[in-house]
């Protein structure tokens, strides 16, 4: 049976535009029965910053959503998502989403309020997670990424979109677990099997090109992408914007499960033909094909820190920092600190403890840190 995904053009925010794209676009999927049931909405909300830079799934975007999964008779609607590093005082303002969320009725969760365990017998990594406790209270969970680009992993979509359901710095230490994207990506697959996502609906109005997740550049995509199948939707998606949808972690490993599907061919893209949305001059991230060839053949420990150190490193800019810290916080591996220098403190960093998460270039808010 073919998996559907709905890919339907949308120009803009517009409200009345938005209403209509995410109707069609559900129903090219096979629609998604929601009467009487309780739904956690999950948008990527990386930062609490403003909707123009494109970091977090537009507030409009989830106005539409909440509007019509409440038409469609859910009885109750909870939104929410706690950020890489998420400080004092963090309510979801900035992005705009809080108040849509307050606005349609819906109901705005803290995820650091409470946790569960959630638990996945078939996981190859991790059998369980800490996440949200929301997650006990809803009979269904829907992700609502973003379009971007992502440094450690290519491509962030409805997958990825789901680590955001363990609160804060709780994420940090599984990148030092692990610290590589074919071991991240499988864990990150472990989270998708126990959770369960219902369904996914992704804003690429306005997609993240460049150095995403967090500093990359706006650029607009004007598409809405749905699906009950959170893969199938990153498959598409990454091709749309010109991947090689299997040189995305995620994807070629969700594959290799069967995770639903067992081959792009099990995909059936509904709306929009793909080879008419394509886009050419996408900014994207990656590495040379022979050097994941030689990483999918040779996962020896020693190949593993020689690989480490080869990967593009965060590089400080001092004249950008507003030492705020943040980048010290997110880094489980303790990798950089505050030194004194002759202009005063700067952020120094440990090359031989860095793990190439690129935490720290996710979260800073002033763009004073480049991959490279």
């Amino acid at each position: 049976m073919k998996i559907k995904v709905g890919l339907v053009k949308c120009n803009t925010y517009n409200n009345e535009e938005l209403d209509k794209a995410i109707d069609e676009a559900i129903g090219l999927s096979g629609g998604i029965d929601v009467k009487g049931k309780k739904l956690l909405l999950k948008p990527n909300i990386l930062q609490d910053s403003d909707p123009s830079k494109a970091i977090s799934t537009h507030p409009e975007f989830v106005r539409s959503v909440i509007l019509y999964m409440q038409k469609e008779g859910a009885s109750e609607i909870y939104v929410g998502d706690s950020p890489g590093f998420q400080k004092p005082g963090y309510n979801g303002k900035k992005s705009g989403i809080r108040q849509v969320t307050e606005e349609t009725g819906a109901k705005w969760i803290d995820f650091t309020t409470g946790k569960t365990t959630i638990r996945t017998e078939t996981g190859k990594l991790q059998k369980e997670f800490k996440v949200t406790s929301i997650v006990d209270e809803v009979d269904m969970i829907i992700s609502l990424p973003k379009m971007k680009t992502h440094q450690l992993m290519y491509f962030t979509g409805a997958v990825k979109n789901l680590f955001g359901l363990l609160p804060g710095l709780s994420k940090s230490p599984y990148h030092v677990t692990y610290p590589n994207r074919h071991n991240f990506g499988e864990m990150i697959l472990d989270l998708l099997e126990a959770v369960k996502p219902a369904y996914s609906i992704m804003d690429a109005v306005i997609g993240m090109e460049g150095p995403g997740p967090g500093n990359g550049y706006p650029k607009p995509v004007k598409l809405i992408l749905a699906s009950q199948n959170a893969v199938a939707l990153d498959i598409i998606a990454s091709s749309v914007i010109g991947y090689d949808p299997m040189t995305i972690p995620t994807n070629k490993l969700a594959l290799r499960r069967h995770l639903g599907l067992k081959h792009i061919s099990d995909i059936l893209v509904e709306g929009e033909a793909l080879s008419d949305v394509k886009i050419d001059d996408y900014k994207l991230l990656g590495e040379k094909k022979f050097q994941n060839i030689i990483f999918d053949l040779f996962h020896f420990r020693i190949f593993e820190k020689y690989q480490q150190k080869r990967k593009p490193k965060p590089y400080f800019i001092e004249e950008k920092c507003i030492k705020c810290g943040e980048c010290i916080k997110i880094c489980a591996s303790n990798a950089n600190w505050f030194e004194q220098g002759p202009n005063g403190k700067f952020v120094a960093v440990d090359y031989n403890k860095c793990i190439r998460c690129y935490c720290c270039h996710e979260i800073c808010p002033v763009d004073a840190i480049e991959i490279r």
